[in-house]
């Protein structure tokens, strides 16, 4: 375990120093606190890559990032990379992703970007060089898998697997007998249980129950029986910590003509709208500014080029010729499973009211409906009401219905 810490921190520094050019396998070998020789074989064990191969690894994922989700000219990306030779970079990004950078930007300028595109690339040889006897699902396997189990109560949690990456790990004859999937947010694992086997369950949770492993149980029990289902094997929970997951299955909602107020998608040509809007809600611009960059960037590709392949499902809410509030949704599609996710709602303070939070809500689930999309509310409980910037509301009473719970377990 403490080597496996060891390569954390040192993926940690790759990533955040690797567009230095100058940086070298002493660097990240003393970052960890290694001889050199020593760090670079227990590196390759856990990553599959030698330290330099991870270093120029990770550059060239940057600059693919880079150039899909910006407009910056192929050199700039170069140097902001850590290459100082246009032909270099060319070169290694070729051997890297069998094609140049220009012709990468174009395969993909219409292709919405996932954080599993860019994360979560040495997740898989980290935890089985660790767990020895465990084994790797195919990832679109065990997503139909869910969707054709029950795609109420699983399609969610298939989406958000397509979406961030990350691999399945299951020990016995099949992953459909219970597995688990791991991603990796700034240093942390999260392990997310799918099983309704308790002692196959319990084998999981004793496995992987260090510190550094968030284990959260998909389940409809209540803490109490969950708190009893693993104490009968032998595990000992202390705390739980539950999100709802709830979804709308009912008739579009009949919706009253609100006076002098109407909604509509936004588009890309209203993004001055939006920015000034963004500026009256916070004057902090760091706190909106990564939002902005991203909302546009999806807009272009929707509304300029043409891409079917988009999620953003936001819509504004107008006075007049006014934007006083913004509802966001995600149409996300997985294996032709679309869902439109979570609402969330701002509104400008002296146009704030509760009924305003609620029409809009109502709104985006009927335009989710017109989509073809199963619309999903993933809310905090058991805290009733639910008071954030999308109203005093839980969905529940609005018809929606819990389907399952995420329990993160301690």
């Amino acid at each position: 375990m403490e080597n496996s810490e060891l390569i954390t921190k040192a993926l940690n520094y790759i990533k955040t120093e690797s567009h230095k050019n100058d940086i070298t396998i002493d660097d990240v070998a003393a970052h960890a606190g290694f001889s050199t020789d020593y760090f670079n074989r227990i590196f390759f064990a856990h990553t599959g890559f030698n330290i330099m191969q991870y270093v120029r690894f990770s550059r060239l994922k940057k600059a693919a990032k880079l150039l899909r989700v910006t407009s910056n000219n192929i050199l700039d990306i170069a140097l902001e990379c850590g290459y100082e030779a246009h032909e270099s970079f060319l070169r290694a990004f070729k051997n890297q992703y069998g094609m140049l950078p220009s012709e990468y930007r174009r395969k993909y300028e219409n292709s919405e970007v996932y954080y599993g595109d860019f994360y979560n690339d040495t997740i898989a040889s980290r935890l089985l060089h660790e767990f020895e006897g465990f084994k790797i699902a195919d990832s679109d396997e065990v997503i139909d898998f869910l969707i054709e189990k029950d795609a109420l109560r699983y399609g969610y949690i298939a989406v958000c697997f397509r979406i961030n990456g990350g691999v399945a790990l299951y020990n016995g004859e099949s992953f459909k007998e219970g597995f688990v999937w791991f991603t990796e947010w700034n240093n942390r694992f999260e392990g997310e249980i799918v099983c309704d086997d308790w002692d196959k369950i319990a084998e999981y949770i004793r496995i992987f129950s260090a510190q550094r492993f968030e284990m959260i149980l998909y389940t409809l029990k209540s803490d109490e029986q969950i708190k009893k289902e693993l104490s009968n094997c032998e595990i000992t929970i202390s705390k739980i910590n539950r999100r709802s997951i709830n979804v709308y299955t009912d008739e579009p909602f009949t919706l009253v003509p609100k006076e002098n107020i109407h909604m509509r998608l936004i588009e890309y040509n209203d993004m001055a709208l939006v920015e000034k809007f963004y500026h009256k809600i916070s004057p902090n611009k760091e706190s909106f500014s990564p939002r902005l960059k991203q909302l546009k960037h999806q807009l272009y590709q929707r509304d300029i080029t043409g891409s079917t392949d988009s999620s953003v499902f936001t819509f504004g809410i107008f006075k007049g010729d006014h934007l006083v509030g913004i509802s966001d949704g995600g149409l996300q599609n997985v294996h032709g499973f679309l869902i439109n996710n979570c609402v969330v709602t701002s509104v400008l303070p002296e146009y704030e009211t509760e009924e305003l939070y609620q029409y809009a809500f109502k709104f985006v689930t009927n335009a989710a409906l017109e989509k073809g999309a199963l619309p999903i509310d993933d809310i905090q409980v058991p805290t009733t009401p639910i008071v954030n910037k999308s109203g005093n509301f839980n969905s529940a009473e609005l018809g929606y219905q819990t389907v399952t719970y995420a329990c993160m377990m301690k």
